[in-house]
């Protein structure tokens, strides 16, 4: 009974992950740079968002990700040394999106994105937040 599960168990496929650097890029919808730092957050279901990262002037980023073997994103880390969470599962779709006061920003379902061979994430666009009167 044990050679066959052992034998079960090799002829899984066993399936790597990478960790990669997505680069992306925040833009205003003429096509501007935002002109300062922008937060770049991780949204997932009803969970509080988490900052991953921050832009330059320039609104380029680069997200650091784990793939699996189809290209698609496994799970997105945090640039910095600190975990996301102790033991916390997010459930729900993850999708990432731009913060910055005065602004909504598009964002990017990591859920169903899949990863290009240049790397390169789709741009988030921010929008002036309209007020409702």
């Amino acid at each position: 009974m044990k050679s066959i599960l052992l034998l079960l168990v090799a002829a899984m496929p066993l399936f790597a992950v990478d960790t990669v650097f997505l680069r992306g890029q925040v833009k205003l919808p003429d096509g501007a740079a935002p002109g300062k730092g922008v937060d770049i957050m991780l949204v997932c279901g009803s969970a509080d968002p988490v900052r991953m990262l921050s832009t330059g002037k320039n609104g380029v980023f680069n997200l650091k990700a784990e793939r699996d073997d189809f290209n698609h994103i496994a799970r997105a880390l945090p640039t910095t040394s600190m975990a996301l969470s102790d033991g916390v599962t997010y459930t729900g779709r993850c999708v990432l999106k731009a913060a910055l006061k005065g602004y909504d920003s598009s964002s990017i379902d990591l859920g169903s994105y899949t990863i290009g061979k240049d790397l390169k994430l789709p741009d988030l666009v921010l929008s002036p937040t309209t007020v409702h009167k």
